[in-house]
Order: structure tokens, then C-alpha cells, then sequence
């Protein structure tokens, strides 16, 4: 309401489209991660420790790289989310153009004044982007 907006004011501005974003993509994110954590055996961080490793050195040295391939799914699954976030931008950002508008807004934008070949590019810009990002962060989850 009124109050929270003028302690944070979040509502058409840009900071509210990244919070809005943020929250959705965090939640996707921990999701992934959690699963990719769960998976891993606590025996080599326990080695690790063993050998000399603190808690902080275990999780970096052991713990991290191991869980890196699942690190990364869960940053491509974040932010093909965040790319395609309609409703929560729209509602907490609102869609003006060229201030809080974002790609799916776009989209929405084209099509509530008619024009359809407008928001068929921007759906395809958008196809096209994700499958960039999510070809690159395939190869680079391969590399570990």
C-alpha cells in the first residue's frame, strides 16, 4: 500500500521491476540448488576437514566445485524465469514504456494497441536470447 511505497518506493521505477525479477528468480534458483546439494555426500567435506580444511575452506575447496554443474542449471533456470516474468513486473512495476517496461511487458504493450507484428519480434527477440544464454550456459556446465 501507500505506507510501504513511501518507506520503499518500488512501484514504476526500475528497482521495482529488479525486485520483482529477483524474488521470482531467487525462489527458482534455491529450488535447483537445493536438490544439486541434497545430491552430494557429506564424506569428501568431512576429508577435507579431516586434512586440515576449515568449515569455510571445506565448502569452497570440496563442496562448491562439486556442486558446480548444478550452480550453474540453477542460475539458467533463474534467468530464463526472470526473462520471460510477466505478472509480478506488472504488478508491482507496473508497464510504462521506456521506464519499467521489460520484454514480456513489451510484448503485452504491442498487443493491447494492435500491433501484432511488433509483439510477434519481440517474442521472437526474447526465443531467441534464451536460447543463446541457455546454449552458453550448457557448454559452460560441460566444461566442469
Amino acid at each position: 500500500g501507500g505506507f510501504v511505497d513511501s518507506v520503499i518506493p518500488f512501484t514504476y521505477t526500475v528497482f521495482g521491476v529488479v525486485l520483482a525479477q529477483f524474488v521470482i528468480g531467487v525462489a527458482f534458483a534455491i529450488r535447483t540448488m537445493r536438490g544439486t546439494f541434497d545430491q552430494l555426500s557429506q564424506r569428501p567435506e568431512d576429508v577435507a576437514m579431516t586434512l586440515g580444511c576449515s568449515r569455510g575452506g571445506a565448502l569452497w575447496r570440496v563442496t562448491l566445485p562439486a556442486a558446480g554443474k548444478g550452480m550453474v542449471a540453477a542460475a539458467s533456470v533463474a534467468w530464463a524465469r526472470s526473462l520471460g516474468e510477466f505478472g509480478p513486473v506488472l504488478v508491482f512495476a507496473g508497464a510504462t514504456r521506456m521506464k519499467t517496461e521489460v520484454l514480456p511487458t513489451t510484448v503485452w504493450l504491442e498487443l493491447s494497441v494492435g500491433n501484432l507484428e511488433g509483439a510477434i519480434g519481440v517474442s521472437l527477440l526474447m526465443v531467441f536470447f534464451a536460447m543463446i544464454v541457455l546454449v552458453a550456459m550448457r557448454m559452460a556446465g560441460e566444461r566442469w
